[in-house]
């Protein structure tokens, strides 16, 4: 990546175990598209309050990319990890569709009559 993984927690205090989660699952994403620009994580949990642990967790990844930009989103109840392999799951097949599209190894629909 040309610019380092920017990794952001809102409502709640993010884990060292959590961070270093992300950054290696980001690093994997290279594996399959080599020129990915940057790579923006967003961690929230909207519902939690102060005396109260766990989810539900939102996780949102932003991937830029050449020709364009690659966002998921993904809600998961009480675990977090659970959530984040969820969330990097769903941007890793979002990136290999993006590349089988640049390829040209997608058919293109007909146009309707």
């Amino acid at each position: 990546m040309q610019h380092p993984v920017r990794i952001t927690s809102r409502d709640f205090a993010m884990t060292a175990a959590i961070e270093t989660l992300i950054r290696k699952r980001a690093e994997r994403l290279e594996t399959y598209f080599d020129r990915i620009t940057s790579c923006h994580v967003v961690l929230s949990a909207p519902n939690v309050k102060h005396h109260r642990i766990g989810g539900p967790f939102e996780v949102s990844i932003v991937l830029h990319v050449p020709g364009g930009e690659l966002a998921v989103n993904r809600q998961h109840g009480e675990d977090l990890s659970l959530a984040v392999r969820g969330a990097f799951d769903s941007a890793r097949r979002k990136l290999q569709d993006h590349v089988r599209e640049m390829r040209g190894a997608v058919k293109k629909r007909a146009a309707a009559s």
